[in-house]
């Protein structure tokens, strides 16, 4: 069973936007048949973030949003990769939100330069290390500017989650970056909008809204605002 909503997490991490080319999304952005239906545009980012406390311990997490797609009558944000360092996050990111995490082991490094490096291994592999390097001033962020609303798709349902976060920010630099593009969509050559280095950051993940059966096989796709559509 997994720990009680909402969820309430601490930590910090690094953020990459992007604006991905649609022919890498399709190709490359590990998408399901429902997400590759529904894409509508390719606003995305990458994620890597070391949350301190959680319902369910610490954590870390690697994860990929490669658009926004049709649902629910708007335009949301989607997970379709995503790694974290613990069995309790991944059975509780599946069962509350729908989210398809798989585990993965973390590493952090903090250089006498001042930068960080992480690193990601599955199977015995390093898939996926940055070699980061925040600079500048810090300035305030939250989700009142970028918005962290998620759909996602658990056995048939669609769930739509808006979380909530604040915490401050600092532009970085990415220093190296490799990835192996069997575990996790190759970025390396996609030049971001923008990378963030977010610290100190709270955050709530509530109950999901949960519409029955959204995705089940041979139902017409429901064209309406969510609120107009059966859910609870």
């Amino acid at each position: 069973m997994s720990a009680p909503l909402p969820w309430h997490l601490t930590g910090d991490g690094f953020v990459w936007l992007f604006h991905f080319a649609r022919d890498f999304v399709e190709h490359n952005g590990g998408l399901t048949d429902w997400q590759r239906a529904s894409l509508k545009d390719t606003l995305g980012a990458m994620m890597l973030v070391d949350y301190r406390e959680t319902n369910v311990g610490p954590y870390r997490e690697l994860l990929f949003i490669p658009g926004r797609f049709e649902l629910g009558g708007r335009r949301r944000f989607s997970i379709s990769k995503i790694y974290v360092s613990t069995e309790a996050s991944v059975r509780g990111g599946i069962e509350n939100w729908g989210i398809p995490k798989e585990l993965a082991t973390f590493a952090r490094d903090r250089l006498d330069d001042g930068s960080e490096v992480f690193s990601v291994i599955r199977d015995d592999r390093t898939i996926f290390s940055s070699r980061l390097a925040p600079f500048g001033p810090r300035f305030p962020i939250s989700s009142s500017l970028v918005p962290l609303t998620v759909a996602q798709e658990r056995r048939g349902d669609l769930l739509i989650t808006r979380s909530t976060a604040k915490g401050s920010a600092r532009l970085c630099r990415i220093r190296d970056l490799r990835v192996d593009a069997a575990y996790f969509p190759d970025v390396t050559h996609v030049g971001p909008v923008v990378v963030l280095a977010v610290s100190d950051f709270r955050m709530i993940f509530p109950a999901p809204q949960v519409v029955r059966g959204y995705f089940e096989p041979g139902r017409e796709a429901p064209t309406g605002s969510l609120h107009q559509l059966t859910a609870e």
